[in-house]
């Protein structure tokens, strides 16, 4: 396909601006964008699927099970202690000690209780002291949560309030050292966003509030381990829907029975441990790519993420270099797209880059843990290729409408649509190229004395109108054998068969003879009209050559004819010259009789000589 190779200044400009576009949306996200390249990043973790979390960090779940354990048990004639009071919220703080007890013998390095003991226990002072005395015991090895209250308003962090546990539980834990904040930013569409220990470095630090670790951090520091990753830098990256993380129900720990005999006790050795309330049926929990988690599924999910170091970091961070990193492939994309020579090749390119940044940014999300841009990119690859397939397609429109407009100046209309079906080989017709043709030159007898007797009698447009209806009839005839009427010479018609598309050298050959035939009768049929109208009748001789000849637009570029030159036109026209002094309407040569003779009766007339081309064997139909 000829195609332009090189681009328009308005299409450059066009990239150009993608590129510029794609920059600015990828630096400096509007509202509305930050949300769909959320919900593109969410998609790409689900396609991903759920991810193993690292060993070592499990789930105590207070959940439902435990209190329909409670319920049991409670019916029963003598329930164990360890069941009293687990069957309703909330729950005796004397089960948190125990769970933690049994944790920690158990094997387990730390342990954080995500609840909020801000208050005296419900169950009376007895029950706050059996918590104390446990987190005293376990001194330096337990965290408790604390939570900073925001305003209704959100204005700034002067409205923020600590709440934090009862003074007594804090005292015991170990002060402020041991609690960890469970609040979070929130990401775009409420979905969860960065790591906790980014609340306390965004939001508190800047207004120097005295606690601001999380949660996840305080578990870590407590178990003498550090994150492997910036915490605050990094965004969650859940492993799965909930549940993904391994859990025990806390009954299964308070039940000396199941907890004997639980095929996850052995895990606990040198693990991290939270408990927490998890997320019952109906409950909305917190939005991920895998549906809803709990808060206490967070903050393992934190944790784990810390220790493997799996956070998801957005890259590059600076705002200018996400901006680049946006805009640079798009814009190298786009010209390297425009460089090469064709539609075809811009189109690969677009689909090539698309792909390629796809993989890239999923790659990097997967396996290296970084958001690149995606979504603006992404969208400007596709306006790219829908803009380069649009602009092509106009070309394409523009260059079709011009070999049209060129064909139809010589051949049929059923003719040109076949022609254009290739658009190649219409273009290498018009460039030139070498066929075998059959020629056929029609000229009228004696036309120059009528010419000058009529315009001594002052009747020249009489013979103007006789002339056209002659040549418009002769046209006719020449269309209906399926030949192309190649140019008019005075009162002379030009005619080629086989060009621009051939039957066969055979049927276009037989086809120029029987056309010649046929425009003796349609002559003869003239001749009788204008006898009743007593004006003079014409005669005309037609030569016919069949041979190679040079086809295409000849002449100069205000002035481009698509024809024929070469020995056979020459020969054609030297034949019709000759009708006159053989005094026989049609002569064709050698070559047409061999190809027409099988259908035609031909007559040899012997060799004649011919100007410039010595003694040639001169035909006629028998």
């Amino acid at each position: 396909m000829a195609e332009p190779s090189r681009p328009s200044t308005a299409l450059v400009g066009f990239v150009i601006g993608l590129g510029c576009l794609s920059g600015l949306a990828s630096g400096w996200p509007p509202p509305l964008w930050r949300s769909w390249g959320q919900q593109v990043q969410s998609q790409l973790l689900s396609l991903a699927g759920p991810q193993r979390p690292p060993a070592g960090v499990l789930v105590v779940a207070v959940d439902d099970a435990s209190l329909q354990q409670g319920q049991w048990f409670r019916q029963q004639a003598q329930p164990p202690a360890w069941s009293q009071g687990i069957d309703k919220w909330p729950w005796p703080r004397r089960s948190y000690a125990e769970l933690i007890s049994k944790l920690r013998a158990a094997g387990a390095r730390a342990v954080a209780v995500n609840l909020l003991f801000e208050g005296p226990s419900s169950h009376g002072p007895g029950d706050d002291q059996a918590l104390a005395r446990e987190l005293q015991r376990q001194r330096g090895r337990v965290v408790l949560a604390a939570e900073m209250l925001e305003p209704e308003d959100r204005q700034g962090a002067g409205g923020l309030s600590l709440s934090p546990p009862l003074a007594l539980l804090q005292q015991a834990v170990g002060g402020g050292q041991r609690l960890g904040l469970t609040n979070m930013l929130l990401g775009e569409d409420a979905e969860v966003g960065p790591h906790p220990e980014a609340y306390g470095t965004r939001v508190l630090a800047p207004h120097h509030f005295p606690l601001r670790q999380s949660l996840p951090t305080a578990l870590l520091q407590a178990a003498g381990l550090r994150s492997h990753q910036a915490d605050a830098e990094r965004n969650l990256r859940p492993y799965g829907p909930e549940g993904q993380l391994p859990r025990l129900s806390a009954w299964e720990v308070l039940d000396p029975q199941r907890w004997a005999q639980h095929p996850l006790k052995g895990q606990l050795k040198g693990a991290l441990v939270l408990i927490g309330p998890t997320l019952e049926q109906g409950e909305s929990g917190h939005s991920t790519a895998f549906g809803p988690l709990s808060g206490v599924e967070l903050m393992a999910t934190a944790t784990a993420n810390s220790l493997d170091g799996t956070g998801l970091a957005p890259w590059p961070r600076p705002a200018w270099g996400r901006a680049l990193a946006g805009g640079l492939p798009v814009l190298a994309i786009g010209l390297l797209a425009l460089a090469g020579p064709g539609l075809r090749w811009r189109l690969g390119w677009s689909v090539l880059g698309l792909v390629a940044l796809v993989g890239s940014a999923s790659g990097g999300l997967w396996l290296g843990h970084r958001s690149l841009p995606l979504l603006a990119p992404a969208g400007s690859l596709l306006l790219l290729g829908s803009g380069l397939a649009l602009d092509g397609y106009w070309r394409e429109e523009r260059e079709r409408r011009r070999l049209r407009r060129t064909f139809e100046r010589y051949v049929a209309p059923a003719v040109v649509a076949e022609i254009l079906q290739d658009r190649e080989a219409a273009e290498g017709i018009l460039r030139g190229r070498t066929l075998p043709v059959t020629v056929l030159f029609s000229d009228l007898k004696g036309f120059t004395a009528l010419t000058q007797q009529r315009s001594q009698e002052g009747r020249s447009a009489d013979l103007v109108q006789q002339l056209n209806t002659y040549l418009g009839a002769m046209v006719e005839v020449i269309n209906a054998h399926g030949g192309t009427v190649d140019k008019f010479i005075g009162d002379a018609v030009m005619a080629v068969f086989g060009s621009p598309r051939s039957r066969g050298t055979a049927e276009e050959a037989e086809q120029a003879v029987r056309c010649a035939l046929a425009m003796g009768q349609r002559l003869t049929q003239l001749n009788q009209q204008w006898h009743s109208e007593n004006t003079a009748p014409l005669a005309s001789g037609v030569g016919i050559a069949s041979g190679d000849a040079v086809v295409g637009q000849i002449g100069s570029p205000q002035r481009l004819d698509f024809t024929v030159i070469g020995d056979t036109v020459n020969l054609a026209s030297r034949l019709e010259s000759l009708t006159r002094s053989l005094n026989t309407p049609v002569l064709f040569n050698g070559r047409t009789a061999e190809l027409v003779q099988a259908n035609l009766p031909v007559q040899a007339l012997g060799e004649q000589p011919i100007k410039g081309m010595g003694p040639v064997p001169v035909f006629r139909p028998a």
